[in-house]
C-alpha cells in the first residue's frame, strides 16, 4: 500500500505541471489565433479592385476563407470570374482558384473542376494593395455594399449599372 501511495503521488505532481503548461500554451495560442481571423475579417466583403491586365474585378472574400473573384469588360459586362480560397497569414495571402465562372449569351455559366494545384500568393503592401509574387499589382478601390453573387443561369451582370 506504501508503494501505492508514493506512485501516486508521483503521478499527480507530473500531471499538475503539465496540465499548467498545456493551459498556459492555450491562453498564448488563443489570442493569436483570434489576430488571425480578425485581420482577414477587416478584409472581409464585397470589393471593386483595378489590377493589371483586366479592365475591372469584384473580389467577394468571405471571412471563412472562400470568395469569387469576377472580371469585367471595358463596357462593365461580366466576362470571367472563379471561386477562391483566400488565407491571410500576416502580411501574406494565398489564394486559390476553383469554379470557373463564364457569360455565355448574357446568362452565368458555372464550372468546377476542382480546386488549382497552384496557389496565387500575395504581400499585403498596405490597407489597398496585394502585389502578387512575379509583379501583378491589386488595388482595392472601394468597398461595393449592393453586390450580389451571380448565380449559374440568372442573367451576367454588368458593373457598369
Amino acid at each position: 500500500m506504501k508503494y501505492l501511495r508514493n506512485y501516486l503521488s508521483s503521478r499527480v505532481l507530473v500531471s499538475l505541471p503539465q496540465a499548467y503548461t498545456a493551459i498556459l500554451v492555450l491562453c498564448l495560442l488563443l489570442p493569436l489565433t483570434a489576430a488571425a481571423e480578425s485581420a482577414q475579417q477587416k478584409w472581409a466583403g464585397n470589393w471593386l479592385v483595378v489590377s493589371e491586365g483586366d479592365d475591372q474585378l469584384v473580389w467577394q472574400l468571405n471571412a471563412d476563407g472562400s470568395g469569387y473573384a469576377y472580371g469585367f469588360n471595358s463596357g462593365g459586362r461580366l466576362t470571367h470570374g472563379f471561386a477562391i480560397n483566400w488565407q491571410l497569414d500576416g502580411d501574406r495571402v494565398r489564394v486559390r482558384t476553383g469554379a470557373s465562372v463564364h457569360c455565355k449569351g448574357g446568362v452565368v455559366s458555372v464550372s468546377f473542376r476542382g480546386w488549382s494545384r497552384s496557389t496565387l500568393l500575395f504581400a499585403v503592401i498596405d490597407g489597398r494593395h496585394w502585389l502578387q509574387a512575379g509583379g501583378g499589382l491589386l488595388s482595392f478601390q472601394r468597398r461595393l455594399s449592393d453586390w450580389r453573387t451571380p448565380k449559374a443561369g440568372t442573367h451576367c451582370p454588368n458593373i457598369a449599372s
